[in-house]
């Protein structure tokens, strides 16, 4: 009787566990990994947003825009801050940047090598004046790069060091007046 208890005990804590683990298994691996409110991308798009800010600020020495998330930055600033119009300006570009690439390359931008990502970067900077969903997309992905990359830990700890308040007190020099 003892053991058959401990036995259902057992087996009810089984069940539970394998039905709390269910749900993380049949995850859908074509949503986006940032949760958006204003506009929908999916996982492809997502991996090109990265690989665009790769292209704009490429790991070196240093980390590059994908080490930082820049392109998650870049989704939370358009989705939270952006008018819906531009919302959809940058999803309408987003899709246009893809098909113009492949396009252009055969290749999609994600599977390219860099010096195609880097060509076709220099075709939309020489064109960027133009009033199109492609150049809007291209100039506010550029724009929320570089802001995420210099306001960055790597970039405010590492190589501009930001201090709260300019200049430092030392206590033991004595003051001289003017």
């Amino acid at each position: 009787m003892n053991q058959t208890r401990r036995y259902a005990i057992k087996q009810i804590f089984a069940v539970a566990a394998g039905a709390a683990l269910i749900p993380s298994c049949m995850e859908d691996k074509s949503k986006a990994s940032v949760i958006l409110t204003n506009f929908k991308i999916d996982a492809d798009q997502e991996k090109l947003l990265a690989e665009l800010a790769e292209a704009i600020i490429p790991k070196t020495t240093t980390p590059g825009a994908k080490d930082i998330s820049a392109h998650l930055f870049a989704l939370k600033m358009i989705d939270d801050c952006a008018k819906p119009e531009d919302q959809q300006k940058f999803v309408k570009g987003l899709e246009q940047f893809d098909k113009t690439f492949t396009a252009q390359f055969v290749n999609r931008f994600v599977d390219s090598a860099k010096d195609h990502k880097v060509t076709f970067l220099a075709i939309l900077e020489a064109k960027k004046d133009e009033g199109n969903e492609l150049a809007f997309f291209y100039g506010k992905m550029k724009q929320l790069t570089i802001q995420a990359y210099t306001a960055s830990q790597f970039y405010l700890t590492k190589v501009r060091v930001y201090e709260l308040v300019p200049g430092r007190f030392h206590g033991c020099v004595p003051v001289t007046t003017a």
